[in-house]
């Protein structure tokens, strides 16, 4: 699914927390968002994952401007900075469970679910891992699953730093474009 944020601006009582920002992601294309603390990257992913409404401009989801869609018809997952696993769910309900509480005809079966958990688990080589609980893996093998729990998102995910470096390692194209004055076109 391609992302197009078109000309946004978001003001919190009248701060310009983002002006005039434009950043075009293609369909399976992963980015990383760089820049010091302040500077609006978690703003915009808050705005991309529909936590936000944007003062002015345009976020699109293909041809389709989600800009002031809700939260739940957005199909995009978001983990916080500081996200914690369920601790009586297995690493595999963790990573399934943005799915699994989904409504209606967006809910994908059992099956399916288990299934994207389980590439979800192979990306971030967690593979094995999936039946222990959160107490019984390493720091870094929480962290990993933490980040992966967004992942399991219908339309792909967004995070506040902590999907980041998963991204950089996993990325066989990455582009890193901040601030927004950098980019071309």
């Amino acid at each position: 699914m391609e992302v197009r944020v078109a000309n946004v601006r978001k003001e919190f009582d009248r701060f310009p927390a983002l002006h005039d920002v434009s950043l075009d992601i293609k369909s399976g294309e992963l980015i990383a968002l760089l820049g010091p603390s302040g500077s609006g990257k978690t703003t915009l992913l808050r705005l991309i994952a529909g936590l936000e409404r944007p003062t002015r401009g345009n976020i699109f989801f293909g041809d389709e401007d989600a800009s002031h869609k809700s939260i739940q018809d957005r199909n995009v997952g978001f983990v916080f900075q500081h996200y914690a696993l369920f601790r009586h769910m297995t690493v595999a309900d963790n990573i399934g469970f943005g799915l699994k509480v989904r409504h209606g005809p967006s809910r994908p079966p059992a099956q399916e679910i288990r299934r994207r958990a389980s590439e979800l688990l192979d990306l971030v080589q967690l593979s094995g891992l999936e039946k222990r609980y959160p107490a019984q893996l390493s720091g870094g093998q929480r962290r990993n699953s933490r980040r992966t729990c967004a992942s399991s998102a219908p339309n792909g995910s967004s995070s506040s730093s902590t999907l980041g470096s998963m991204a950089m390692a996993r990325a066989s194209a990455t582009r890193c474009r901040w601030p927004p004055e950098s980019c071309a076109g």
